[in-house]
């Protein structure tokens, strides 16, 4: 039995919107590929250094920790799943390329599966964050609230699109792939897509409020003129997690010409890994100028810490968030 069969819309007159040459969809597969495994390098590592110091440093592992460490195990599973997916498009890249669809569930269940993990990662991230900077703002009146408030809104939205994608996953499967034949009777949803398009939206508005928030936090900090830059020069980072939220929305949103569905379906995918892989990085090497302190001098301890005459340092929320 054949991996793939043509479609009417890939022999139809429009045509030209399925199809693309086969070396410019497999060097698409291949920058999913590559992205993925990157940043579940990247970010693995910057966790573990994050969890280090939070543990065996500071002595102070708090939700916030624990969130972002169930964000990487779901970013790990959506990464490794991606993986896959771009193993089985490569396997029959010439086929995908004239625009057939794959005549088994395998590739468009995994594909429900990875949109739904990359969902549960922005709204558990976003719980990280949200305790986070709770902590930082705490003593700031109105800021808890419009904290709180960035955490419920794209969670509840979050939660509601990933249980309409699972109810109605030929809508999203038919994003990649059109006629499918698990999907003989497929019609778009409105409803589905203002779900989907909603959620996109709170999530990268509140992306970039929260890198709003950050750079907020390092003016605050007591702190010496070129460690606030670094700090600063972190939180942007964070904020390109906000500017990739965005740009995957358009890619959602607009048709861009000379790229095939399956083509335009990749881009979104790239930028998938991109927005939470950068998050990710970016809140675990906020938290490890401990440990470079560390290094720097053995003998150094974090605020807080008993000193040699019996007294400790005051530590202010701000301190203890980023020692």
């Amino acid at each position: 039995m054949a991996n793939t069969i043509p479609t009417t819309y890939s022999l139809g007159p429009n045509s030209y919107l399925y199809t693309e040459p086969p070396g410019v969809l497999r060097a698409q597969v291949n920058g999913v590929y590559a992205l993925s495994v990157i940043f579940l390098f990247l970010s693995t590592v910057t966790v573990a250094l994050r969890s280090y110091v939070r543990t065996i440093l500071l002595k102070n592992f708090g939700v916030d920790d624990w969130l972002l460490v169930l964000t990487l195990c779901i970013f790990f599973a959506f990464s490794i799943l991606l993986c896959v997916i771009c193993d089985s498009l490569l396997d029959n890249i010439v086929e995908y390329a004239a625009g057939q669809v794959p005549t088994t569930f395998k590739v468009p269940q995994m594909i429900v599966a990875g949109y739904c993990l990359y969902s549960a990662a922005t709204i558990t991230f976003k719980l990280s964050l949200g305790y986070f900077f709770l902590k930082m703002f705490s003593h700031k009146k109105g800021f808890p609230a419009l904290i709180w408030a960035s955490m419920v809104l794209p969670g509840l939205l979050g939660i509601l699109n990933i249980a309409w994608t699972a109810h109605f996953p030929c809508q999203l499967q038919s994003v990649f792939f059109a006629g499918l034949p698990s999907c003989p009777s497929f019609k778009p949803r409105t409803d589905w897509a203002v779900v989907a398009g909603v959620w996109a939206g709170v999530s990268a508005i509140t992306d970039l409020m929260f890198g709003v928030l950050a750079f907020l936090a390092v003016r605050n900090l007591q702190m010496a003129r070129r460690t606030k830059i670094t700090a600063a020069a972190l939180c942007s980072l964070g904020c390109v997690g906000g500017v990739a939220a965005c740009v995957r929305l358009a890619f959602l949103i607009a048709v861009v010409p000379g790229i095939s569905v399956l083509g335009q379906a990749l881009q979104v995918s790239i930028w998938s890994v991109i927005e939470p892989g950068l998050a990710i990085m970016a809140a675990a090497v906020a938290a490890l100028r401990p440990l470079w302190m560390k290094l720097r001098d053995p003998n150094w301890e974090p605020p807080g810490r008993p000193l040699s005459s019996g007294r400790s340092m005051r530590r202010t929320p701000e301190v203890s968030s980023f020692a």
